[in-house]
């Protein structure tokens, strides 16, 4: 079991959990490592081991993440630390939507400003959850 402070890590600046991430949580899931292997990404990135410990390079990305070098010359650990938070950098688009997490940063880095990383932690395999299978009700936001 891995411990919160090292599960704390698993969290990029961007408010994405790479610790619900397919592309770390493959080290327990050989069907998984091996369908993502066959989509692409490089055995010898697998697993990811997260954002922060591979210093923003991830094995998704051809160069080093925009994001992570730029939390890296303001010396901050998340985004929404910085006088500019939040920027277009993080902005929501609807261009792939549907199977990326990008849209789910500005709601990840509020609940980890305002609740806490851990309350974060806790609660992410269920945000993730209601991103991606959720229905969305108009007023009520996605239900599951």
């Amino acid at each position: 079991m891995m411990e919160k402070k090292d599960r704390s890590k698993l969290v990029a600046p961007c408010g994405l959990d790479c610790g619900v991430c397919e592309l770390n949580m493959c080290k327990d899931n050989i069907t998984l490592l091996n369908q993502l292997i066959k989509i692409g990404i490089p055995k010898e990135n697998l697993p990811c081991q997260g954002c922060r410990a591979i210093q923003g390079n991830c094995p998704v990305l051809e160069e080093k993440c925009d994001t992570y070098k730029c939390i890296s010359e303001k010396k901050i650990d998340f985004c929404y630390e910085c006088n500019e938070f939040p920027c277009v950098s993080i902005q929501p688009a609807a261009d792939r939507a549907d199977t990326l997490p990008h849209n789910m940063k500005i709601y990840n880095l509020c609940i980890i400003k305002n609740l806490g990383l851990d309350s974060f932690i806790n609660n992410s395999p269920e945000i993730k959850k209601r991103y991606f299978a959720g229905k969305m009700i108009i007023g009520k936001g996605p239900q599951i």
